[in-house]
């Protein structure tokens, strides 16, 4: 064999391997709430890159397809218009969505192995449930499809996708559970890291020493709020973060409607500037205290914002799980009431 056929042979042998790495995808199904030559854009969620567009006609998606060199867990948006519809995954074969532009969430999903896993975390966000049994039964959905793909890109989305409401605990037993690889990665080790603070700060312990500076510049410590006989209900919040501020009037308006059973309020920055924080403050007329510059994420693992904790009247913590601010009034109603 002379020289030449050799070359031509190795490069057809590069080009069928490559060939082999990729695989063809198609997205099909309907959307309800859209004009009717809406346009979205799918988006690779991971590396934050458009993949592709679906057009929609009549309330349907003109099908589209493409190709891809690994799965990528994939979101909807469209432009103009806020929310994120997630999650699916994009790998070989047809994906079938239905999705609500209204309500920002799939409703069904299927057609591929990884999609029909995820319609079980979707069936168990459409249960009508308490709050304890829906983390319950998240946490078997999400741990039964880390551990059945534990190299998949789907797991450790999951993963970072419920930081908020499963335990310290029960998030590092995730992550060991992930590939070599996977556990190694920047995010995932980052969020180990964070959750083993946690788990020093998790509900039933007894709360660390936070210290900062006032508004108007006065040293400041958590302990002058926390553990003096009052429940306390901090939100770490920053005037960066919108999800915050859309949700400082709730906040308000649960420390007005307990403020004289015995609740305090606090609100704690993170990774904010004094000044930026001072004009929030100003503008949206919060009425309780505040402390600036201190170490949260460090302190308390605080990786994602709002978060709240509320603490006991003996400074320990009773919740630090709670997402939402109707539960966290349901919450406070069950301990004033008693």
């Amino acid at each position: 064999m002379n020289r030449k056929i050799i070359i031509v042979t190795l490069l057809a042998l590069v080009s069928m391997a490559s060939h082999a790495q990729t695989f063809s995808w198609r997205i099909e199904g309907s959307v309800a709430n859209a004009a009717p030559d809406d346009t979205l854009m799918v988006i690779d969620a991971e590396k934050q890159r458009m993949i592709t567009m679906l057009h929609v006609k009549d309330g349907n998606i003109v099908p589209a397809s493409g190709t891809l060199d690994k799965p990528a867990v994939c979101c909807i948006t469209k432009q103009g218009r806020p929310g994120w519809i997630r999650e699916f995954v994009l790998e070989s074969g047809t994906v079938n969505l239905l999705c609500d532009l209204d309500l920002h969430y799939l409703i069904q999903i299927g057609g591929t192995p990884m999609n029909d896993e995820l319609m079980a975390k979707l069936s168990v966000q459409n249960m009508d449930m308490d709050v304890t049994t829906y983390y319950k039964k998240m946490y078997e959905v999400v741990s039964r499809i880390v551990s059945s793909h534990p190299d998949h890109p789907l797991s450790p989305y999951l993963i970072g996708q419920c930081q908020l409401i499963f335990t310290p605990t029960e998030l590092i037993g995730l992550i060991e559970k992930l590939s070599s690889d996977l556990q190694s990665s920047p995010k995932m080790d980052r969020l180990k890291e964070s959750k083993l603070l946690a788990q020093e700060t998790d509900e039933g312990k007894m709360f660390k020493e936070l210290k900062g500076k006032s508004p108007e510049g006065r040293a400041v410590a958590l302990s002058d709020f926390v553990g003096q006989g009052s429940y306390v209900l901090v939100d770490f919040w920053a005037s960066w973060c919108a999800p915050c501020k859309a949700d400082i009037p709730n906040v308000i308006a649960l420390y007005e409607k307990y403020k004289d059973r015995g609740l305090k309020v606090i609100g704690i920055t993170v990774s904010d500037t004094p000044e930026k924080s001072d004009s929030i403050v100003k503008m949206m007329g919060i009425p309780f205290p505040q402390i600036y510059e201190s170490k949260p994420m460090s302190i308390y693992g605080v990786t994602g914002i709002p978060h709240k904790i509320l603490f006991a009247p003996d400074g320990t913590i009773l919740s630090r799980r709670i997402v939402s601010s109707k539960e966290l009034d349901k919450k406070l109603t069950e301990i004033f009431s008693e």
